[in-house]
């Protein structure tokens, strides 16, 4: 949806394809082809009506578009989403051009599983290789007992990790059209439950730490020769960082820059997707960007109302017109600009979570 409007704001059109036919996009999208991502003539038609074509799910099935690949102008090509698709693939890659990851080894049985617990050690994680999102297919092992809960994964192929106790995680998203890669800013990610819940920026990473990240993520984007753009999420501990994983599209972290940049992720796309000149970000202000999840819907009056911010702040509540309500469910996301990490935090328990007289 918010691509579809920076596309808008260049004077472009698009066509849209999504299994839902409530899904924010119809909202937006100046044709939309409801179909599944699996549906080959359906893709096809996408391609046939689009000049240039991208994706923002990284569970598209890639095979599905070798073919298309070779016939329509999928800018970006489809190795990055190849590579995010599968964790233990993704490993490897980031391996191989030169990021630092945890240890990790393939499972497909219990005796993998008995193995990989072996060599790691406790506390460790499994996750499905394959479709997991938000927490979904990864479970935490911290004793024996824990490997009764991986039981029921075992029928498809995972992924155990050596367990990080990072300091915090951040987001290094890049776009790169192949004569320039830029950085946006780094941003603290701050999780509950799997789920992002606010991306904090500036980080209070060492300038040193933060520059070896970004030219470890430029690095890395060139040497796998991907284009387009690109989130690579680290884990932080002390002067070191570990790759955790990649997403070849917009990505929840970068939301903030939006009102928080002198540019945002979706227009520097629309700039490489339209062969239009990149232009290297730069933070506006301290920024602070909250997702809206279904059981969160309540604090949206407060946030549009709230009378308590320093008259140099500024609130944006972004809305995503999602028909269905789950309480896990990205319902839309709120930034605030000017704002430290610790002002958020009085904000919210002062203005947020206070019972309503």
């Amino acid at each position: 949806m918010m691509l579809t409007e920076e596309i808008h704001n260049f004077g472009s059109k698009t066509v849209v394809l999504d299994p839902d036919n409530t899904c924010p996009c119809t909202h937006v999208a100046d044709e939309f082809i409801c179909a599944s991502f699996d549906d080959y003539a359906a893709l096809k038609e996408l391609c046939q009506k689009s000049d240039v074509v991208t994706y923002e799910f990284e569970n598209v099935k890639s095979h599905f578009l070798i073919d298309l690949e070779a016939k329509y102008n999928i800018k970006q090509g489809i190795r990055p989403l190849f590579d995010s698709q599968d964790r233990l693939r993704e490993k490897e890659n980031a391996k191989k051009h030169g990021l630092k990851t945890a240890r990790f080894f393939s499972c497909q049985s219990r005796a993998d599983l008995d193995q990989a617990v072996k060599e790691l050690g406790y506390p460790c994680i499994y996750k499905t290789r394959t479709l997991g999102y938000d927490g979904h297919g990864q479970v935490i092992l911290y004793s024996d007992k824990d490997k009764d809960t991986v039981e029921p994964y075992l029928n498809v192929e995972g992924i155990v990790e050596e367990f990080i106790d990072f300091d915090l995680e951040v987001s290094v998203i890049m776009v790169r059209d192949g004569d320039k890669t830029i950085v946006f800013p780094i941003g603290k990610n701050i999780h509950k439950n799997g789920i992002l819940d606010l991306s904090i920026v500036p980080t209070k990473l060492s300038r040193d730490l933060e520059n070896r990240l970004k030219e470890a993520s430029v690095r890395f984007m060139e040497s796998a020769d991907y284009r387009g753009i690109l989130c690579i999420e680290y884990f932080v501990k002390n002067s070191d960082f570990y790759f955790n994983e990649m997403a070849p599209r917009p990505h929840n972290s970068g939301h903030y820059t939006i009102e928080g940049c002198t540019t945002n992720q979706y227009r520097e796309l629309v700039k490489f997707l339209l062969g239009v000149s990149l232009e290297e970000p730069k933070l506006k202000s301290p920024t602070v960007m909250k997702n809206i999840l279904g059981q969160d819907l309540w604090m949206v009056p407060k946030f549009e109302k709230p009378n308590a911010l320093k008259t140099d702040q500024d609130l944006y509540v972004h809305m995503y017109s999602k028909k269905e309500t789950r309480p896990l469910r990205k319902m839309g996301h709120v930034t605030m600009t000017n704002m430290t990490e610790e002002e958020y935090k009085e904000f919210y328990e002062r203005k947020i979570c206070v019972a309503d007289k």
